[in-house]
């Protein structure tokens, strides 16, 4: 019961970090990261989103090495995989970045942030081709996680009675590198 009930204190001080980060409450969300970590030390999350708050700083070199611990932690964690090649992207070692995101799309197909990013780095190589269908795939990804939350949130609202409208929003394709 206690575990439960730490795991869900744990959830909920991720979900309060992450809106913090979407904000730019960069201090904030990494002292909600930092008791997310301590509550739960085995979560790859925690030390991976430590990391991207260091990359949104400009940080580089503290944000790897707190990717690195997420990947120590699960060597198979895409969001890290793929933050470690936008770090490789920054410092212009394209090779190195498609190869991080390509080992991330090897164990999450689907993975959106890792087919997006990759799209990048085959544009500024030259691959174009590549590229766009890299960046189509990131699209269709985002578009299917969009549906499947709408679904739950719709199910959520019906199930107290209210009407719900769902709206679905086009995403715009983009070439932008994603922190995740």
């Amino acid at each position: 019961m206690r575990h439960l009930a730490q795991s869900n204190e744990a959830e909920a001080l991720y979900t309060k970090a992450e809106r913090h980060e979407t904000v730019g409450e960069l201090d904030e969300a990494e002292d909600l990261y930092r008791q997310f970590s301590d509550l739960l030390p085995d979560d790859p999350r925690g030390p991976n989103k430590l990391g991207v708050c260091q990359a949104l700083r400009g940080q580089l070199d503290n944000a790897e090495r707190f990717f690195q611990q997420a990947l120590a932690l699960n060597p198979q964690y895409p969001p890290a995989l793929t933050n470690l090649g936008n770090i490789l992207l920054e410092r212009h070692n394209l090779e190195g970045a498609v190869a991080k995101y390509e080992e991330a799309l090897l164990h999450d197909p689907d993975y959106s942030p890792a087919h997006n990013n990759l799209a990048a780095a085959l544009k500024r190589m030259g691959q174009f081709q590549p590229a766009v269908q890299h960046l189509r795939q990131a699209h269709r990804s985002w578009r299917r996680q969009d549906r499947q939350r709408m679904r739950r949130e719709a199910q959520g609202c019906t199930a107290r009675g209210t009407t719900v409208l769902v709206l679905a929003s086009v995403g715009v394709l983009s070439l932008g590198v994603f922190w995740r």
